[in-house]
């Protein structure tokens, strides 16, 4: 049995995102997706609501992109936002929670990225992201996979989806049994998370997503552009 995830979704919990829960579960059914992981930047705000949203076939994971003091980290079957803090901290606060450990994008230098301590990484993260949608140049991708070829780690697949056309971009493929509608968690074989740890998965899709990066970038700046409106216009009010 073969089951599709895209395992870095974001929401419009996040900043730099305009994706409504129920546009983001209505794309990945559209992406013929078995689940999803919401992994929004340092929230779970919208995790229940995306899980409100879905069909009772579409699995969603809970989960968070944390920022690390240096590259991003998801941490997938949480209950509790990890600390902003050392990537070595943070993982050991997913495992304290029971969860799995995943570097993001981990060599995407045009954005957050990791360049210290690459070793004492391999030895405590679970798993690599080795396509990640978002990644404009390929060398990034590779260089993912490579690091997790090199340590015997499994690689794992998201669109890093920001916008519901984004979902499914990139995914990641689990072989065998997974249970759907359990609690989350690690306990039991035929999780999610007991695959990523298996080594039961493999990336897919593709990455070089360049307009996606655009779309981001004007989002932040229509949002800033009418905070900064209502702050001139709650001004001039309150001098009336």
């Amino acid at each position: 049995m073969t089951r599709r995830y895209d395992l870095q979704v974001h929401t419009n919990a996040s900043p730099c995102s305009s994706a409504p829960p129920e546009r983001v579960v209505s794309a990945a059914v559209d992406a013929g997706l078995d689940g999803i992981a919401v992994t929004d930047h340092d929230t779970l705000e919208n995790v229940d609501a995306v899980r409100k949203a879905a069909p009772a076939d579409l699995e969603v994971v809970s989960g968070v992109e944390v920022t690390t003091t240096e590259g991003h980290l998801l941490a997938l079957d949480v209950t509790a936002v990890p600390p902003r803090a050392d990537p070595l901290a943070v993982i050991d606060d997913v495992h304290d929670q029971g969860g799995v450990a995943v570097l993001s994008h981990p060599f995407d230098s045009l954005r957050q990225f990791y360049e210290r301590d690459l070793e004492a990484l391999a030895d405590a993260v679970d798993a690599v992201e080795a396509v990640n949608s978002r990644c404009v140049r390929r060398r990034y991708n590779e260089r993912a996979a490579a690091f997790a070829i090199d340590h015997d780690l499994p690689a794992t697949g998201g669109s890093d989806a920001h916008f519901p056309m984004e979902v499914g971009r990139a995914y990641t493929t689990v072989e065998g049994r997974v249970d759907v509608g359990g609690e989350d968690g690690l306990e039991g074989n035929g999780s999610l998370a007991g695959a990523v740890l298996e080594g039961r998965v493999r990336p897919g899709g593709r990455g070089r997503y360049l307009s996606g990066h655009v779309a981001t970038k004007l989002h932040q700046f229509r949002t800033a552009a009418g905070r900064t409106l209502e702050r001139i216009e709650s001004g001039g009010s309150a001098r009336r």
